[in-house]
Formats: structure tokens, sequence, C-alpha cells
């Protein structure tokens, strides 16, 4: 809100009790998602499909890499990060009582047949009329759906993928729903005003804050019989095949005149034609011009590339690179409740999680914590409040000049890069802080609120038994690694390793990001990037150089 903004859109992993908090709290408007698929990972947060294939789920192009087979055996024979649609209409009258503004159906890149069955039911729902689950569930499901995240039941009934099955009912019943949106339903209310003089004829068509008026030719003497407003009438108020429906209608007609029928009705569809391409262009937008904030002269006294940072997650590998000459080392923020380390925040975590959140950032402060890592644009003014430096982590998607100046007046004095980015759209970027980049690691794939070591182990937390790996179509085996909260993290199956001269690109720092690597490896590694020399195995180059679609 503070922003500017006027409505955010929430999680799809919220339940029943947070949603209804949320909105109780919220100075803004608040929507929700109501059907539609469900992606395993936080939104916004998913790099899975920009990594592998370059599709990247931020921008809109994701070829969903999730729904395809993985295993925990070293085979992929199952779906473990595929999770069925929700399908929350049973529940909308509860999220509206709720003070929920407005509803959202995921479907963009589904055929109209869905669209049609799914806002039909919706609607159903919304009046309290029964709706038809089994036409909703057959036009397109993954084996059914699921309202695990709202009614708080996470279990593996939340899953499944799309069978043959599931493909040869939706064909059972298209045809019966391509007749909801072939005849559109008049939705929208209009006022006409037609007008014949000597001198022209003239029709205008509003629909309360957009007007459209159309002429057509001068009438001619009537001969036989003259046009009449009923006569009139009867042509303009047909408005079939538009959202359209006549609410009032005002009529004046000269006496002795007369007009053709298919005069009018071009004018008619002419006006209505008019005003439905005024109504579809989209309101325009306030956008923020400022300038880039200037740099002072303590910040230009340090541009250029002073060095190397790292992330870790144990005290052991911080440990052991804490005599290497790092600019900064990071630590999980329990780590840094002990050590007094620079804390990386999770990523995620709910209301009720902040108080435990806050406890620990008391402890690392305490202990000497000064900064913190925030991957999460919440992280920033609870950070500055509390006193801490605020660096930006890579969950902020900082992609241009303009994101580090909005996180710089938020209070962000470094920000990490976006590892979507190439290296020429880096060496462009130009903002008022410090900037990171992310050179070494395997990186972060997702974040999911459905812990699948959890689900792989029978429902026993397992997190601290080694590392789990899935494994896909190709045996390439993928780190899963437990979050803050009993959350996961799915890593590439391959480390990052770039070698640049990263003074030329522009950035003050670069990053090793550390995760299974055993305290030796972080140490031979970092060494490597320190003095030059090569390291050996088998890496990616990440979407650096390559780019995303």
């Amino acid at each position: 809100a503070r922003l500017g903004m006027t409505r955010a859109v929430l999680a799809r992993e919220l339940n029943r009790g947070e949603i209804a908090e949320i909105c109780k709290k919220s100075p803004i408007e608040i929507e929700t998602f109501v059907h539609g698929a469900l992606c395993m990972c936080y939104s916004g947060q998913c790099e899975m499909s920009a990594v592998i294939g370059r599709r990247s789920g931020n921008r809109g192009a994701c070829a969903q890499p999730c729904r395809l087979p993985y295993g925990f055996s070293g085979k992929a024979n199952a779906h473990p990060l595929s999770l069925k649609d929700a399908c929350l209409a049973p529940f909308v009258p509860e999220m509206m009582d709720m003070g929920v503004a407005c509803l959202k159906i995921e479907g963009r890149m589904k055929r109209p047949e869905y669209v049609a069955a799914v806002v039909t039911a919706c609607r159903e729902a919304l009046t309290g009329e029964t709706y038809d689950e089994d036409t909703l569930r057959a036009v397109f499901s993954r084996s059914g759906f699921t309202d695990g995240y709202l009614t708080g039941k996470r279990d593996k009934t939340m899953f499944g993928y799309r069978t043959k099955d599931d493909v040869q009912s939706a064909d059972k019943v298209l045809k019966s729903l391509a007749a909801l949106y072939e005849k559109e339903t008049p939705r929208v209310g209009v006022s006409m005003a037609f007008s014949l003089t000597e001198t022209e004829s003239a029709l205008t068509v509003s629909d309360g804050e957009n007007a459209r008026t159309v002429t057509g030719d001068a009438p001619e003497k009537a001969i036989n019989r003259a046009l009449d407003a009923a006569s009139a009438e009867k042509n303009l108020v047909k408005t079939g095949g538009t959202p359209f429906y006549i609410e009032n209608m005002r009529i004046e007609v000269q006496d002795g005149l007369m007009i053709p029928a298919s005069v009018m009705n071009g004018m008619r569809r002419d006006a209505l034609d008019l005003l439905l391409a005024k109504r579809g262009v989209a309101p325009s937008r306030d956008w923020l011009h400022g300038s880039v904030l200037p740099r002072d002269d303590e910040t230009a006294a340090r541009e250029g590339f002073r060095g190397y940072t790292a992330t870790v997650r144990t005290k052991a590998q911080a440990d052991a690179l804490r005599e290497l000459g790092l600019e900064t080392v990071y630590v999980p923020l329990e780590v840094a409740a002990q050590t007094g380390l620079p804390a990386i925040l999770p990523r995620v975590f709910s209301d009720n999680e902040q108080p435990q959140i806050e406890m620990l950032l008391g402890e690392a402060m305490s202990r000497g914590t000064d900064t913190v890592l925030a991957g999460n644009i919440g992280h920033i003014p609870l950070a500055k409040r509390l006193g801490f430096t605020v660096h930006g982590d890579f969950g902020l998607n900082a992609y241009n000049s303009k994101t580090l100046s909005a996180l710089a007046e938020m209070g962000v004095s470094r920000q990490t890069l976006s590892f979507e980015a190439r290296l020429a759209q880096i060496r462009d970027m130009r903002g008022p802080l410090e900037t990171d980049l992310i050179v070494y690691g395997r990186l972060p794939l997702m974040i999911f609120e459905n812990c699948a070591i959890r689900r792989q182990h029978g429902g026993k937390c397992s997190c601290q038994n080694g590392v789990t790996y899935l494994t896909d179509r190709r045996r390439e085996r993928f780190p899963l690694l437990n979050e803050f909260g009993c959350r996961n993290t799915l890593l590439n199956s391959r480390p990052l390793c770039l070698r640049e001269d990263f003074a030329r690109l522009g950035v003050q720092t670069a990053r090793l990001q550390f995760t299974i690597e055993s305290p030796e490896e972080c140490v031979r590694i970092a060494r490597a990037f320190l003095s030059g020399a090569p390291l050996d195995g088998e890496f990616t180059n990440g979407l650096y150089k390559r780019g995303v679609e």
C-alpha cells in the first residue's frame, strides 16, 4: 500500500485463516485465486523453466518442467512436483464474507471452452446456485482438483498429473461448452440516442463512461411511409453478437422523412463496434519517471570491483571461510543468532512465524550482526525498523536500473542482480547502490510450501539426514534442501561457474553461493576464485550468456 498499490493478489499457498486475517488488516483490496493450475513454487520465485530450458516463468513463458516425471530412487517414476489444479468454487461465498474483493481464474493459455466452464461455475457459486462440478472436472483437470492449501490439508492427495483419461473426458463436453460463448450473453447496458433531421442522421451510444457517435446519409422525403420512432427503435434495438443490451433509448425523428433500414443497421453496428473498441483499450497507467538517484561521494569512492562475497548454509562452512579474505560471508538467520555474522532472512515466512524471526534477529544483533540479506520485499521495512543494514538477495528479481533505484529508495544498500540477466544487460545497469552477482553455486530453481522431503519419508521429518535428491528422466540429480518453516528449495543439478572480468561488468562484488559443498570444498572453490586459478568440475554458465525468453 505504501508503494501505491490499490490491490494485491495473495499467494496461492495461504489457508482460509491467513486470507481472512490479511483481508481484515489490509488497507487495500485483496484478490485471490479461485480456480486453475497450481505452481509447485511460490509465484515469482521459480527459475526452473528458465535455467533448464531458457523459458522464464517470471515472464509468462514457463514450459512447466515441474509436470514431468521425477523420482527419489534414482528413477523418474513419479510426479512429486505436479499439483492438481485448485477448485475453490465451493468456498466463494466464504471468501466474499472474508472481504476478498476479486477472484482470479488462472487459465490464460486454456481453450475457450475451459474459460466458459470455469466462469459459469464461479458465477453460479457467487449467486448460490449449484454448479456442475463434473463438467468442470471433465473440461480440464489433473485427475481431480484440490483445495489443500485453503483448507490446510497439505498431503499427497494434492498431487496429480494429466492422464489419457483426463484428455478423453474433455472431448465429451467441449461441444456443449462451446454454446456458452458462441452466443455471448449481453452484460453491458448502454443508452442510445438517435436523431433524424432534414440534413443528417446521427446515432450516439454510451455505456455511462464512454460514448461514440456515428452519422449517416441525409434522409429523403418520404413517398409512401415516413419513418416514425417505433420503426426506428425496431431496427436500433438489435444488439445480438455483442456484449451490449439497450437500457434506455431516445429517438427524435422529424416528420415526413425516410431513411433505409440498412443505413440504420449499419449505424448501429458501427457505433457499437466503436464503443467495444474503446472499452477494449487498456487504461492509462501512471509510470514512475524519476531519474536514477545520484551517487554520493562515498558511493563513488567505492565503485569498482572489490572482491567476493559468499552465502553458506552451515556454521562449519562459515568457519572454514572465515580467514580467506572474503568481503562478506552471509549465514542463515539461525546461524547468525549464534555467530553474529550477516544474516540471510528466510525468503518465505508467515505472519505466525514472524515473532520467531524477530526473536532470532534480536539474538543475532546482540552477537554483532548488523546486516541482513533480504529476499522478500516485506523483509525490507522489517529489517529497517529493527535497525539493520539491508542487502537485497536474488529473490527481489533486480533486473534493471529502475528496480535498483526503487530498491535504493526503500533502503537497500547492496543488491544481488537477477541471474536471468545477460552479461550485456548487467553492464548496462546503473543504480545508486552497490551490486552483487552470483558467479558460483547451484542456482535455486524453486522454493515451495509442500515439503517433498517429508512426503518421501512417510510424513516424518528427515531434513537433517543428509541431502535428498530428485532425479529426472535424464538421470540428472537435483538437490532438495530444507528451508525455514518446513519448506523446500530445489537446486539445479550442476553448479554455475562464471569466470569473468567482474570490474568490466560494473559490479562491486561477486558471490559464491555454497549449499551442499563440504567446508573443504568451500575453501578450495573460494581460493580458486580469489587467486584466479582454474577450477575443475562439470559446470554451467547459467543464463548470463544465453539469456531467456
